[in-house]
């Protein structure tokens, strides 16, 4: 506190920094009492543990860890769960526009193919027909020759 009031500025007048100063000395003797206050370490835990370590060796009991390993393991299993269960969701979406998709083209291609028969048929129908007409002329023009 001395270098602070020593490097005050102007404007900082002594009593703040006095009122600062006995504010963390209060701060410090309620952490100290606190950490009274906190629980300490028993020695007779390690037996404890130790025993529960030798019960999960003899019978295969489960510890906190093995608790808390198998909670994490089934937190990550029930994530990729709901990650397949939305996968296997968008999938029969995509099927059934994939179905829908696929009908309407053949829906598509069916009346294409149609619009084309028809058309190679009226192509067919009028080449018959100039066919027939050049072979008339053909015939007209040979009477007339074969008669001059």
């Amino acid at each position: 506190m001395l270098t602070v009031e020593e490097r005050k500025q102007e404007f900082t007048f002594n009593s703040e920094l006095k009122l600062i100063d006995t504010l963390l000395t209060t701060l410090e003797t309620k952490l100290h009492t606190f950490k009274q206050i906190l629980p300490k370490l028993d020695p007779r835990r390690g037996l404890i543990n130790f025993g529960g370590t030798m019960l999960k060796a003899l019978l295969g009991t489960a510890e906190d860890s093995d608790i808390t390993s198998l909670r994490n393991n089934f937190d990550v299993l029930q994530s990729r769960q709901q990650d397949s269960v939305y996968s296997v969701a968008n999938q029969l979406t995509y099927i059934k526009k994939l179905d829908t998709i696929t009908s309407v083209n053949g829906d598509a291609i069916a009346n294409l193919s149609g619009i084309i028969r028809d058309d190679m048929m009226k192509s067919d129908d009028k080449f018959r027909e100039i066919t027939r007409d050049i072979l008339w002329i053909i015939r007209q023009f040979t009477v007339k020759v074969f008669y001059l």
